[in-house]
């Protein structure tokens, strides 16, 4: 499938969104329905069946999740929307989802923070921080009650990022479909000599966002990171925060912990982390 991501192309034609019928998958079905809506993507609505197989457990949770689908897709219809109903077995949810989005091609995983199967740190579930870290394309993690960005945008820039990015390209879009103000933002915890450095991949974004008609503004700040994107997105009313993973030192990979996840945990607003390689085809 052709993922490429130049100048006014949408990074969102193929969405997987993942839900399990409970209350911590409303807001993921609402953003999810919203986002296939106004990029005219094609949706995929996955159900997972965990229970083992001729139980009655299995039974009803089948029942179940037939009955969630049909009330989704009826949904979907009503808004125009081309969507495709999935319902796969699995024995651990992270990998449920990560087969589908291979399975479908997709660009873009949309899921909770939590689900039914328990608690990770912070306030993320263990299968959404697991779906983060491995998961091929990009992930949307979306809050219990949010219901769709109507603020702004934030990019959280990296330092080797340009017109070929794939994260700030996937933030023009955004901000084009729903009209919104985009802030740039690269937070520093290094001397004046890497902020000047940092300002001008803020100033190379902040024209490029410009080229293709986006309000923008662009922001180097100092301070620890976490805290900074938290609090810039207040100031500017920002509703959804787009960024790339973060390397993991040799200390988390041994500890399994992963920075972004706790950045997720904290944010009262949806996260969006872009894979730069493509959904593998």
């Amino acid at each position: 499938m052709d993922d490429s991501d130049g100048a006014g192309s949408d990074p969102f034609q193929v969405i997987l969104l993942a839900t399990d019928g409970s209350e911590y998958s409303a807001g993921v079905e609402r953003v999810g329905m919203e986002m296939a809506s106004r990029h005219h993507a094609r949706l995929f609505i996955l159900r997972l069946l965990l229970a083992e197989a001729g139980t009655d457990a299995a039974i009803v949770e089948e029942q179940d999740a037939a009955l969630h689908l049909e009330r989704v897709t009826l949904q979907c219809t009503e808004r125009g929307i081309s969507c495709t109903p999935m319902v796969r077995s699995c024995e651990e949810p992270s990998q449920g989802i990560l087969a589908a989005a291979r399975e479908v091609e997709a660009q873009l995983v949309i899921l909770g923070r939590r689900g039914r199967r328990g608690l990770a740190k912070l306030m993320v579930g263990e299968a959404t921080a697991k779906v983060v870290d491995k998961s091929e394309c990009s992930v949307l993690v979306v809050p219990r009650l949010f219901s769709y960005w109507n603020g702004g945008v934030l990019l959280v820039a990296e330092n080797d990022q340009d017109e070929r990015s794939r994260a700030p390209q996937t933030a023009f879009s955004l901000a084009r479909a729903t009209q919104l103000p985009l802030t740039v933002l690269m937070v520093t915890e290094g001397d004046e000599s890497e902020r000047r450095e940092l300002n001008q991949t803020v100033n190379r974004l902040v024209a490029l966002a410009e080229l293709q008609q986006v309000p923008v503004t662009g922001l180097v700040q100092s301070g620890e990171t976490d805290d900074v994107i938290l609090e810039v997105a207040r100031q500017r009313s920002a509703d959804i925060i787009v960024c790339e993973p973060r390397d993991r030192s040799v200390i988390d990979r041994l500890f399994q912990t992963n920075k972004l996840v706790h950045l997720i945990g904290r944010a009262n607003c949806p996260v969006l982390v872009v894979q730069e390689a493509a959904a593998a085809s």
